[in-house]
C-alpha cells in the first residue's frame, strides 16, 4: 500500500478540570522526523481543539490520512478506544496504530479496541521503520518496539534497545500545531527520572528503555532562541520530570543562557531538595519565574513510604531558596499517600510554613504501572474495577479508589480543613482567583484548576 499521509490524533483528557493546553512534544518529535522523510504530517490536538468529536472526523476526511495514529495514556485512553472504533467503522482501509505510555502497560487491549500495531518504547526509533514495512508491504516480524496481532494471537516484538539521544532528535517543527490555541511554548531538556518514587508510573522503564536522556545545553539554548526568534515566544515551559537533573548543570545551563540576550522567560520543574540558594540564584538571573515542585507530603513517614528520598526540611529550604530568589513556586501535594490520618494532617503545616505562592492538592490515583496499581492490598488501598480508566484521573474524588487508613468523609474533612487554614492565611480558592491575586491553592473540591501561565512577572 502507498503510505504518504499521516494524521496523530492526541485525544482529550478525561480530567474533570479545565487544564492549561500544551502541545503534545511527542508526537511531535516523530512527526518532525516523519517530515523531513517526505511524509506528510498533521495533528490533532483534542484538548486544544475542542471535545466536540465532529472536529476529529472533519480533520480526517479533509486531510484523508493513510495512517493514523493515536497518542495514549491513562486519562484520556477511554476517549482513544472510542475514537479507535469510531476510525475503523468509518474508514476501515486506514491503519491505525498507537502508542504512549498507557499503550506500553496495555498493548493486548489496544489491539482489542481496533489499533492495528501498538508502538512500545521510543516511537521516534520505530514509528519510520514501521511506516516502511507497511508501505512496501513487508512483515512485522523485524520491526523492534512493536505489538500486532499474528495468526489468532498477539506478537510482542522487544523494544529497541538503543539509549535515546535526545541531540540526534531534530528540533520539532512548531508548524505541526495550531499554535494559536496555545498560550506558551513547551520543550524538553530531557527524559525520563532516576527516582522510583512509589506513586508515579516513571516514563524510564515504561517507554524509555534505561537511564535518562539528557539533552546539551547547546542544543537546549539554540531551541529557546528558535522559539524567540520564528515564534515570538515569550514564556517556554519545560516538561521534564526534572530539570537538567544536577545542580552544576542547572547551573551551568543558567549562566550560559543569560549570557545569550534572550529575553524569554521560562519555567522548570524540579524537585525542591535540588534547590540552594546558589541554582536559585543563578535561575533567576536566567529569567525562570516559575518552578514546580512535587511536595506530596508534609510527613516524613510517608515521604519514606512512598520513596521519595528527601525530607520535610530539605524540600522546605528548597522552596525557600526559590522564593527568596524572586521565582514564584508552585507545589503539588497527594493527599491519600499511604499513612495514617495525623500524619496526613501535618501537610498543612508544611504549606503554612512554606508558603509557597501556589499549592495544588489532588487526591491519591494508584496509576497504572506503579506498585500501587499492581498491588493495592500490599499498601491498604482498593481499586473496585483495575479497568474503570475514567476513574484514574486527577481533578476530583470518585468511589471507584479507596483507602482502609482513611475513609472518604475524612478525606472531604482533610480538604476542607485544609481551605480553611488556607484562606486564613490569604490563599484564594482556584475557583475565584485572578491574575493579580499572589497565594493560590486548589484542591479535589474545585471546579477549576490553577492556571500557571498567568503571565504574571
Amino acid at each position: 500500500m502507498t503510505i504518504r499521509k499521516i494524521l496523530f490524533v492526541v485525544p482529550r483528557s478525561l480530567n474533570p478540570k479545565q487544564m492549561y493546553k500544551e502541545y503534545p512534544l511527542g508526537v511531535g518529535f516523530i512527526g518532525t522526523i516523519l517530515q523531513e522523510r517526505g511524509y506528510e504530517v498533521a495533528v490533532f490536538d483534542q484538548n486544544a481543539e475542542g471535545g466536540d468529536e465532529s472536529l476529529l472526523w472533519e480533520r480526517v476526511s479533509s486531510f484523508e490520512p493513510d495512517v493514523v495514529g493515536f497518542s495514549i495514556i491513562t486519562p484520556n485512553y477511554p476517549v482513544a478506544r472510542l475514537q479507535i472504533a469510531e476510525m475503523k467503522r468509518r474508514h476501515p482501509e486506514t491503519v491505525v496504530i498507537a502508542g504512549g505510555i498507557h499503550v506500553n502497560l496495555f498493548p493486548n487491549d489496544v489491539l482489542s479496541d481496533g489499533a492495528d500495531v501498538a508502538v512500545l518504547g521510543e516511537g521516534e526509533y520505530t514509528v519510520y521503520r514501521l511506516l516502511e514495512a507497511l508501505g512496501a508491504g513487508r512483515p512485522l516480524g523485524d520491526i523492534q518496539g512493536v505489538a500486532f496481532a499474528e495468526n489468532g494471537s498477539v506478537r510482542m516484538n522487544p523494544k529497541d534497545p538503543r539509549p535515546l539521544s535526545i541531540d540526534e532528535l531534530p528540533i520539532i517543527d512548531r508548524n505541526l500545531y495550531r499554535l494559536e490555541l496555545y498560550n506558551h511554548h513547551s520543550m524538553v531538556a530531557s527524559r525520563g527520572c532516576p527516582y522510583n518514587c512509589t506513586f508515579c508510573c516513571n516514563y524510564t522503564g515504561t517507554v524509555l528503555v534505561k537511564g535518562v536522556a539528557v539533552s546539551g545545553h547547546e542544543r537546549v539554548i539554540r531551541e529557546m532562541a528558535l522559539l524567540e526568534r520564528d515564534f515570538g515566544a515569550k514564556e517556554i515551559f519545560f516538561a521534564d520530570d526534572i530539570f537538567f537533573l544536577k545542580k552544576k548543570s542547572i547551573v551551568t545551563f543558567c549562566e550560559e543562557y543569560a549570557a545569550t540576550g534572550l529575553s524569554a522567560s521560562w519555567i522548570g520543574q524540579l524537585r525542591a531538595d535540588s534547590m540552594d540558594s546558589s541554582v536559585a540564584e543563578a535561575m533567576a538571573s536566567a529569567n525562570c519565574r516559575r518552578v514546580y515542585f512535587g511536595i506530596e507530603s508534609g510527613s516524613d513517614e510517608i515521604l519514606n513510604r512512598a520513596s521519595k528520598r528527601t525530607t520535610v526540611e530539605k524540600m522546605l529550604s528548597g522552596v525557600q531558596s526559590a522564593s527568596n530568589a524572586g521565582i514564584r513556586v508552585k507545589t503539588g501535594w497527594i493527599y491519600g499517600l499511604p499513612g495514617s490520618l495525623a500524619e496526613q494532617r501535618k501537610s498543612i503545616d508544611l504549606m503554612l510554613r512554606m508558603r509557597p505562592h501556589e499549592i495544588s492538592i489532588h487526591q491519591l490515583i494508584p496509576f497504572p504501572g506503579t506498585a500501587y496499581y499492581s498491588r493495592p492490598q500490599d499498601f491498604g488501598i482498593r481499586i473496585k474495577d483495575p479497568k474503570d480508566f475514567e476513574s484514574f484521573c486527577y481533578g476530583g474524588i470518585g468511589d471507584n479508589i479507596s483507602f482502609e487508613y482513611m475513609s472518604p468523609s475524612e478525606m472531604i474533612a482533610l480538604l476542607e480543613k485544609t481551605a480553611t487554614a488556607l484562606e486564613r492565611e490569604g490563599y484564594v480558592s482556584s475557583d475565584i482567583a485572578t491574575p493579580e491575586d499572589e497565594f493560590i491553592f486548589s484542591s479535589p473540591l474545585h471546579q477549576k484548576s490553577m492556571n500557571v501561565f498567568r503571565n504574571k512577572s
